[in-house]
């Protein structure tokens, strides 16, 4: 009977020291779980690191919004390029928030879509051939900061009424307006010094051609001069900004 006394007595003491114990660690304060959290419009963009490490290029776009909002970092990078026809084709965009830092927007990379209006930041350097081709732009603003904008790059927006052209672009050639962007002009402010070339044939004399003869004629006669250049019945008028 004693032995059998003494294992109860151990087997007490046992299951309340298992249980102090339990009940102590349930009591001291335990380390959340890690939960790794990433926002819904950076999974919808996938990016590249170019060669020369300056950034990320934003190169595929898997979301459905109509009205994009491209972020400023991805997995902690700046966000400096928007690369070759990332949103040409399925996306019928109306809107797009380009972040500031972007330095280069490439080849059609807004092409075939449906903005009204675009909002280019004042990091932008590099805009490339076809950019926004085929959208429905009212108005363009170019920033000091661009220095070279592709052939046609705003080709084919007919409902395009005004443009700014900032003091950083060198060279400006009329098929960056191809496709009837001229047509429907009203006002372009530009800034000094803008070399201007044609780049259809004499013989051409389609109504956007005639709008842009007619606007590089007053800015030449004006000695290259920023102002704002407006047009009433064909005759082009200066004034200065």
């Amino acid at each position: 009977m004693k032995k059998v006394w003494k294992l109860h007595i151990a087997a007490t003491v046992g299951f309340m020291v298992f249980a102090v114990l339990a009940l102590g660690s349930a009591t001291q304060p335990q380390p959340e779980p890690l939960i790794l959290v990433v926002a819904q419009e950076e999974r919808d963009f996938h990016g590249t690191i170019p060669g020369d490490n300056r950034g990320i290029t934003i190169v595929a776009y898997t979301g459905f919004s109509r009205d994009v909002q491209i972020p400023s970092y991805l997995d902690g990078i700046a966000v400096t390029g928007i690369g070759p026809g990332v949103f040409m084709r399925g996306y019928h965009l109306t809107g797009a928030t380009i972040p500031n830092g972007v330095i280069h927007i490439w080849d059609r990379a807004f092409a075939n879509n449906r903005l009204t209006t675009v909002n280019i930041p004042n990091s932008v350097v590099f805009i490339g051939p076809f950019a926004f081709e085929m959208n429905r732009l009212t108005s363009i603003n170019i920033p000091d900061s661009v220095i070279h904008i592709g052939n046609r790059a705003f080709a084919n927006n007919p409902t395009l009424t005004s443009i700014t052209i900032g003091n950083g672009v060198g060279f400006l050639y009329e098929g960056v307006f191809a496709g009837g962007s001229l047509r429907n002009v009203e006002w372009i402010s530009i800034g000094a010094n803008v070399d201007l070339h044609n780049s259809e044939p004499p013989s051409f004399v389609a109504p956007e051609s005639a709008v842009w003869r007619g606007f590089r004629a007053a800015y030449e006669a004006n000695g290259h001069r920023a102002g704002v250049y407006t047009v009433n019945n064909g005759v082009w008028s200066w004034q200065p900004r």
